[in-house]
């Protein structure tokens, strides 16, 4: 890895060896600034037993791993990467992702040029190449209420967003973003209260607090195959997971009515 590297790149994963190194690979071969040789890559690992690091060590082994004893969720180790990367941006990717040929590059010479940018992300693709969701409204006690109607809302626009241009949004799936490693410093990086869902809706509206824009650049196109990035056998209830992300995200970011309203949505549900 060059020491003057563009790009730390920061994957989670938790047994997920299946997609693990179809994504390893595009990183490497479908953009020079992802590539093994000139990006830093950091894989968190949140206590897998697949075999997956071992694997990943003897093909690509200038890789830095953060091996955890427990699993702790998405937030507390997405910071754990962050701590330690050494490139004034980093790329958070999903491990159930392929990038398409120079998808990252397009949006790092978008951030790069313009320093009001915060967070940057592409255009998600399904494998069928229909498009994905990408781009999402702020939380709200009406995003919720009307979540049926806003679904259809955000997947009708998503297909008029055009390639040539760069859009400020509100927020953005978290598949795949280059983020300014100074401005997520500014805001202390994830707030570790959420295991898993709205870590980066929260930080998203921490950054835009502070006067910066997230943007989505439709150009960029990357594959994501939502729900396969790890074969864990743990179940959980992510109906019940989600809930808790909400409470915590309205107590800290809505106000007091539209608090008590949504506590009331979640006990009836």
């Amino acid at each position: 890895m060059n020491n003057l590297s563009k790009l730390s790149i920061i994957l989670i994963t938790r047994n997920s060896k299946s997609v693990l190194f179809d994504c390893l690979k595009s990183l490497d071969n479908n953009d020079e600034i992802t590539s093994s040789k000139n990006a830093e890559w950091i894989i968190v690992d949140n206590n897998s037993d697949d075999g997956s690091i071992e694997e990943v060590l003897k093909l690509y082994p200038q890789t830095i791993i953060i091996k955890n004893e427990d699993n702790l969720g998405f937030a507390k180790a997405a910071n754990q990467g962050f701590h330690i990367s050494k490139s004034d941006y980093i790329l958070y990717i999903n491990t159930d992702t392929e990038i398409k040929k120079d998808s990252v590059s397009k949006l790092y010479n978008k951030i790069v040029s313009d320093k009001n940018i915060a967070v940057i992300g592409p255009r998600l693709l399904r494998k069928n190449n229909s498009i994905q969701k990408s781009v999402y409204p702020e939380a709200t006690l009406w995003t919720e209420i009307f979540k049926p109607l806003i679904k259809l809302s955000v997947s009708i626009k998503e297909n008029f967003y055009k390639a040539g241009n760069c859009y400020t949004v509100n927020s953005l799936r978290g598949a795949c973003f280059i983020i300014n490693k100074e401005y997520m410093n500014q805001v202390g990086g994830f707030d570790e209260r959420y295991f898993f869902y709205l870590e980066e809706t929260d930080l998203f509206r921490q950054l835009k607090l502070i006067g910066k824009k997230i943007c989505y650049l439709p150009e960029s196109e990357v594959y994501h195959y939502g729900g396969l990035g790890s074969d864990d056998k743990m179940t959980f209830n992510k109906k019940k997971m989600y809930n808790e992300s909400m409470l915590k995200y309205f107590e800290k970011n809505r106000n007091k009515f539209e608090n008590f309203i949504i506590r009331k949505m979640i006990k009836i549900k």
